[in-house]
């Protein structure tokens, strides 16, 4: 494919989602007219029920939101699988949500809400706390032999995400009814945040780190052939993978922070490139990008439109990568390359 297709390529994908997201912001309970979009007045913003306000001071930031999230958590599948060289590898592979999780359930059972000093949600700082400390505890457990087996790494990473998950399990039998319930909807994973902020917290991550991994893109490419082959060429192997494993941890506990686990974005999102782009990483970092940015607009905009009531999107997410997962079953041959690596 020659220059000149692959740009016109990207650029029509850019412009889908840039539609998509701007069109997911026009969907909701609530009807918004273009006159309704144009007010910024005052007094329509200090209107907190009138369609202008909910335009600019939800929708808006909610669909930032979903686009910067669904783009992290696609870059990050992007890298792990590369990582792993395997074609299920998640941005969760090792632990990160399910330390957001279980530390996010301590503090629906502590009551540890409101907001901090700077107005960050407790929640979410406690959610991200849990994130690092999973990250920090898997890459321990992974060193203690002073390896950079990415095996091990693995093993490590499922060790923690059970250790979590057991915790996760105990705090919601000793919660009271309520108190469940709130875990059990966090746990789903939702935009629906309040904060105009969220989105542009996660920007702040996701930005360097996808610069970053560009930067990296040959290093990356010569370790989807193998660390020796990579080595050989000058790679310095255990840098870009304990480097891309700290940057893409950092960007999925801010995610995760402020969302939730929302699932399958980024099992599924890099498949689907791939199939547009081919399996060269620079390329595919920023089709999947994009793709997951619009992916997970268009998904939150189904989320709170298909019923009567506002579903998580984590459900539609897990429906739609379902779906996807029967068929890359009964297509591809995933299941003996997921255990041959």
């Amino acid at each position: 494919m020659n220059p000149p297709s692959s740009a016109l390529r990207f650029g029509l994908l850019a412009a889908i989602v840039v539609l998509v997201v701007a069109a997911s912001t026009l969907l909701g309970p609530t009807q918004v007219s273009w006159p309704e979009i144009r007010d910024v007045s005052l007094s329509a913003f200090f209107q907190t029920e009138t369609p202008s306000n909910v335009y600019w001071h939800l929708r808006v930031p909610r669909a930032l939101l979903a686009a910067v999230a669904g783009a992290g958590l696609a870059v990050g599948g992007v890298i792990f699988q590369i990582l792993f060289r395997n074609p299920l590898a998640t941005p969760y592979t090792l632990g990160v949500a399910s330390g957001a999780s279980l530390a996010a359930a301590i503090g629906f059972l502590s009551g540890w809400t409101g907001y901090v000093a700077v107005g960050l949600p407790r929640l979410t700082l406690l959610a991200f706390l849990g994130a690092m400390a999973a990250m920090l505890i898997v890459y321990g457990m992974s060193r203690v032999r002073a390896s950079r087996d990415m095996t091990r790494l693995l093993l490590a990473g499922v060790c923690v995400a059970y250790m979590c998950s057991a915790g996760i399990l105990l705090i919601t039998y000793l919660a009271d009814r309520a108190v469940t319930n709130d875990i059990v909807t966090w746990m789903m994973g939702s935009l629906s945040t309040i904060r105009p902020r969220a989105g542009l917290e996660v920007a702040v991550v996701l930005v360097p780190v996808l610069l970053i991994a560009i930067c990296w893109h040959r290093a990356l490419d010569l370790l989807n052939f193998g660390d020796d082959l990579a080595a050989a060429r000058g790679v310095d192997v255990p840098r870009v993978i304990w480097g891309s494993y700290a940057l893409i941890g950092l960007l999925i506990a801010v995610i995760v922070a402020n969302c939730g686990p929302i699932g399958f974005v980024g099992l599924m999102v890099p498949h689907l490139c791939r199939a547009m782009v081919g399996v060269r990483t620079l390329p595919l970092l920023i089709a999947s990008a994009l793709f997951g940015a619009g992916f997970l607009a268009a998904s939150d905009a189904i989320a709170r439109t298909v019923l009567m009531v506002e579903l998580p999107v984590g459900v539609v997410t897990n429906f739609v990568g379902a779906i996807f997962f029967f068929y890359l079953l009964a297509t591809r041959d995933v299941a003996h390359s997921a255990v041959r690596n």
